[in-house]
């Protein structure tokens, strides 16, 4: 088992993990509102660095941080980096939760009806 396998299993064993699969399904949606506007190879480059950041603080995402908003920081990475892996083909499925961006489909606005 590769050590980013033994990282995830940990975390879905987690005490913590019924709250950080609710905010997950918060934050992630939000992330990809954002990203949603940029184009692929910067949303590639993101992911990279949110990758590397978690791989680094991943620990601090299960086990609360001394340090003021190391934390948060680094479950921001996690959720900008799933939210990045959401715009490949099929998305990304982290603790039984799917994420996938859908391109919204743009059309012609109708006029409202005027009813009376």
């Amino acid at each position: 088992m590769s050590e980013s396998e033994k990282w995830w299993e940990a975390c879905e064993q987690s005490p913590n993990a019924g709250l950080l699969r609710i905010t997950l399904m918060a934050a992630v949606p939000l992330w990809i509102e954002r990203l949603a506007h940029k184009n692929y190879d910067e949303i590639l480059a993101r992911a990279r660095e949110c990758g590397q950041i978690v791989a680094e603080k991943g620990d601090i995402i299960q086990f609360k941080s001394k340090k003021r908003g190391e934390t948060a920081a680094a479950f921001n990475a996690l959720a900008e980096g799933l939210a990045c892996l959401a715009f490949t083909v099929g998305g990304v499925r982290f603790m039984d939760l799917h994420f996938e961006y859908k391109k919204p489909v743009r059309g012609r606005a109708k006029r409202p009806v005027k009813t009376s």
